[in-house]
């Protein structure tokens, strides 16, 4: 899907440190609410919210088993962080909220139903600031709290045109396939769109003006928000001249861009400071997905070196990358740190890694991103219950990365338990949607020795959760 498509499907379907806070200053957050519609509201009970809950882990988990998403656990925890952030600031929703990163160069970001918000890498690199990431974040989970999507599939489904039913089609389409589902919206606008975007207009409209409420109360930028629509206006090329001309014509984003602005001024004066480990995070990101850009200029020195370690690394030259981070890292900061322990495991520097990690696993225990590389580190040098005691301080949860469950098989394997094992694999299968797999794993870690009552207790309810999941084929 291309730049452009990325703003259509925003303004359709949709439209993100480890925990840092920024300072707020002189926001009034007070003001009225500039008489817009008020589209939020109930559009089911208990059983549609679980409905809802199940269509949007069928989704994350699709993305996941087709490797789509970005599964670094310092990236992740970066993401969900920014994302609990806000949220802690947003209205009440029903159900919880899942923040991801897809390895996907498109500029764009889409809410499902669920609570599932999937931010594109290539959105994130065309971002300057934690702010203007956080804006679109907010303005995603606004769409949730706000009920815009269920409320917009209601409407289709009652809507006796071919309109409503193919719009239904691409969104349901576009929870499976972004690029599908984003053509057949595209096709469905060519039509008749004017129906349909004025439900699009006043969901834009609210989704602004809460995100914006969101942003600022969470001590960022508001100004965030108007800047990356801005952006935004400036994405396009040849190949969508027809619907850029369709955008340029309509009032909505000019108006949209207009309005955000005189919003956000009159929410006051920023004069708290943008967090660093965005920059960091943001380079991270840049390096994961082989993209060809480089750090922009403007940068602190640190973050420059911080992102030439990262494509040494990516590039497989572990020597020169480690010795550059060995002068260059601060292994009081702790993405630097990271990558200075992880480039020591590629020179078999074990002993290394652990002493730089240590200090970290103090301040911040169970931290998956640390706990990882410590305990591989552990495991390389035959030290077998260390490793299992750092891991096992990970509380896990439907965004723990693959990559944990594996190192908690091996641990698993090493320790001579195999009935934590099979766990490992199971919990892995159900975050990728391998239900029967799963079962098998799950039935099989019952039935052997080394399981205490909690932990048997745990499996049966994790049998009875997906008893109903229906296979994954391929």
């Amino acid at each position: 899907m291309n730049k452009i498509n990325a703003l259509l499907f925003c303004l359709l379907l949709t439209a993100p440190a480890l925990m840092s806070t920024s300072v707020k200053a002189d926001l009034n957050l007070e003001l009225p609410d500039f008489n817009l519609p008020q589209l939020g509201g109930n559009t089911g009970g208990i059983a549609a919210s679980i409905k809802e809950r199940e269509t949007g882990l069928d989704v994350l988990r699709n993305l996941r088993a087709r490797g789509l998403l970005i599964e670094d656990p310092e990236v992740n925890l970066w993401i969900r962080s920014l994302g609990n952030r806000l949220t802690a600031r947003a209205p009440t929703s029903p159900n919880p909220f899942y923040f991801v990163a897809a390895r996907n160069s498109d500029i764009n970001a889409f809410a499902t139903l669920g609570g599932v918000i999937v931010i594109n890498s290539g959105l994130i690199l065309s971002t300057s600031t934690e702010s203007e990431l956080a804006a679109v974040l907010a303005h995603e989970i606004a769409h949730v709290t706000q009920r815009h999507i269920p409320r917009m599939i209601a409407k289709a489904e009652s809507n006796k045109f071919a309109t409503g039913a193919a719009l239904l089609a691409g969104v349901i389409a576009a929870t499976k396939d972004a690029e599908a589902g984003s053509a057949i919206i595209n096709a469905t606008l060519a039509t008749t769109a004017h129906q349909q975007l004025a439900f699009g207009r006043e969901a834009e409209s609210e989704a602004d003006r809460v995100g914006l409420r969101i942003l600022a109360s969470s001590g960022l930028n508001p100004q965030g928000m108007p800047r990356f629509l801005q952006k935004l206006e400036e994405y396009g090329d040849s190949k969508t001249a027809e619907i850029r001309e369709f955008l340029q014509n309509h009032p909505l984003t000019i108006k949209r861009v207009s309005d955000t602005s005189v919003r956000a001024s009159q929410l006051g004066v920023f004069r708290g400071k943008e967090n660093i480990s965005y920059q960091y995070m943001r380079e991270k990101v840049r390096a994961l997905i082989n993209s060809n850009s480089h750090a922009p200029v403007s940068v602190p020195p640190q973050i420059k070196n911080y992102s030439k370690i990262l494509q040494l690394k990516k590039q497989g030259a572990f020597q020169q990358a480690y010795n550059l981070a060995s002068s260059q890292l601060s292994s009081n900061k702790i993405s630097e740190a990271i990558l200075l322990a992880e480039l020591a495991i590629k020179q078999r520097q074990f002993n290394k890694a652990i002493s730089v990690l240590t200090p970290l696993s103090k301040i911040y225990p169970g931290n998956e991103s640390i706990a990882i590389p410590m305990s591989q580190a552990y495991i390389s040098l035959g030290q077998i219950e260390p490793a299992w005691k750092i891991i096992n301080e990970v509380h896990t949860s439907e965004q723990t990365t693959l990559e944990f469950f594996e190192v908690q098989q091996e641990l698993s394997r090493l320790r001579g338990n195999t009935s934590y094992a099979y766990r490992a694999v199971a919990e892995r299968n159900i975050r990728t949607g391998h239900y029967q797999a799963a079962r098998i794993q799950l039935a099989k870690a019952m039935k052997l020795p080394g399981s205490n009552v909690n932990e048997l207790q745990e499996m049966r309810q994790m049998l009875d959760q997906i008893k109903n999941k229906k296979v994954k084929k391929g």
